[in-house]
């Protein structure tokens, strides 16, 4: 699979336009300087983020099985991550921009570019 292919729970193979990450960090409530003036981290395990962009261009089917995906509730998603520098599997949850017609061609509605992320669920 390409760098830019996402699999949704083993079957379904969405190509983005565009990806991003986000590795969000929290400091716990340990964190801060001790009274002897020493820092202290308190890094609390953070839920991975994804974001895939999807141009003008993608047909109506295409654009069906995003929502599709939209759709659900939980799922598995294999992406290239590139912290790890390779495929890994985490369980996540999507999100979504409206998706917005921007005109009709040859009756097949051609939608403004959106974005669909996925949200880990439970912290590696």
């Amino acid at each position: 699979m390409k760098k830019y292919e996402v699999l949704i729970n083993g079957s379904i193979t969405l190509v983005a336009d565009n990806i991003s990450w986000e590795y969000p960090q929290t400091d716990g409530e340990g964190s801060g300087a001790t009274d002897e003036n020493m820092m202290i981290r308190e890094v609390l395990p953070e839920r991975d983020k994804i974001a895939l962009k999807f141009e003008k261009g993608k047909s109506e089917e295409e654009i069906r099985t995003i929502l599709q995906v939209r759709g659900l509730v939980e799922c598995t998603v294999n992406y290239y991550d590139l912290r790890e520098g390779k495929r890994i599997t985490r369980q996540m949850y999507p999100v979504s921009d409206a998706v917005q017609a921007a005109f009709l061609i040859d009756d097949e509605f051609v939608c403004e570019p959106f974005e669909l992320r996925f949200i880990q669920t439970v912290p590696a």
